[in-house]
């Protein structure tokens, strides 16, 4: 297909999506009974997954830390990054 055959078609569904989405919505107002009856026989001989339910998530409730145990936990942990950073230069020595 050429560049211009390809503009040609983009530019006709772009004109015409409107009109089709119209049409297939009249349609499904038309047939909601088709509808629904087909999708019934659809899930009951299996073709069609069941329908899940939705999840409930469980929230942890988040633990506040007091400043103290904070900063105590930010000083352990520049101390470990110390001694890693010892040990790795030692290493390359």
């Amino acid at each position: 297909m050429t560049a211009s055959r390809a503009a040609y078609w983009r530019e006709y569904d772009r004109k015409h999506r409107e009109k089709r989405k119209a049409i297939h919505a009249a349609w499904r107002a038309r047939n909601k009974e088709k509808i629904a009856a087909d999708k019934r026989a659809a899930r009951a001989a299996g073709k069609v997954a069941p329908r899940k339910v939705a999840a409930v998530r469980v929230v942890k409730p988040t633990v506040v830390k007091p400043d103290e145990t904070k900063a105590e936990a930010f000083l352990t942990l520049r101390e470990k990054f110390a001694a890693f950073r010892a040990k790795r230069a030692e290493a390359r020595e």
